[in-house]
């Protein structure tokens, strides 16, 4: 099955504007609010900072961080999540600090050292390893000296525990599997370091859980059942 812009379409589509502000913009669920509480302590938004939203669907942290006095961009394939994102950002008072673009990450649309941080927030998980290498190139070159890149993404080794419990619970109790053909890039740490390595980034990883997040402070057990990981890298 191939995945297109069409798909991310239809999951905007498919959902009323006020779900997608409940979810995305003020939160009224705790794990919706703990993901976006994470990546914003991570990326510290400034005022005048330029910061990148990678796949930010309808402007999820675009949004966040022009809140906070910073001039931010979002860029995602997807048409209807772009008109979207400007549809929010201007009825909550931000456009004048928010510019929304259709656009591929792998050949962002900016010159270079344009931008103070990137955020790619559930995004890389969606593209191959290849890509992401490519996505690596564009953000190092778009991205100013000693600039910040905060990665946040499913946990392939959870997300693998996952579809075996699945399949477990199907044989004993007939439930049906949960099926998602969107994750096709789940990457590991060090696989994800080596491409980090090849693009001249320092990474480093915490372990992190929106549902559970007790899960993502077991020593040992975290790697496999923390449900999120956070990438920090410097330029």
């Amino acid at each position: 099955m191939t995945i297109t812009y069409k798909d991310y379409d239809y999951g905007v589509l498919s959902r009323n504007i006020q779900s997608l502000i409940d979810e995305y913009y003020f939160p009224n669920k705790p794990y919706s609010k703990r993901r976006i509480k994470i990546v914003l302590q991570a990326i510290k938004p400034r005022i005048q900072e330029k910061i990148l939203d990678i796949g930010c669907g309808v402007g999820t942290f675009a949004f966040h961080c022009a809140k906070q006095g910073a001039r931010t961009f979002g860029i995602d394939y997807s048409p209807e999540s772009i008109k979207t994102a400007n549809k929010l950002c201007e009825q909550f008072g931000v456009s004048q600090n928010t510019s929304f673009l259709i656009a591929n990450g792998m050949k962002l649309p900016f010159k270079d050292a344009y931008f103070d941080k990137i955020i790619a927030a559930d995004f890389i998980e969606h593209i191959t390893h290849n890509e992401k290498d490519m996505l690596l190139q564009e953000i190092y070159r778009a991205l100013k000296p000693e600039g910040l890149i905060i990665i946040f993404t499913p946990n392939a080794i959870r997300e693998k525990i996952g579809e075996l419990y699945w399949k477990i619970r199907n044989i004993l109790f007939r439930n049906k599997i949960p099926v998602s053909n969107l994750h096709y890039g789940l990457i590991n740490k060090s696989d994800f370091a080596n491409i980090c390595a090849k693009n001249n980034f320092r990474l480093k990883l915490c372990y992190k859980d929106i549902t559970r997040p007790f899960l993502a402070n077991i020593p040992l057990l975290r790697r496999s059942l923390a449900l999120n990981l956070l990438f920090t890298l410097k330029k």
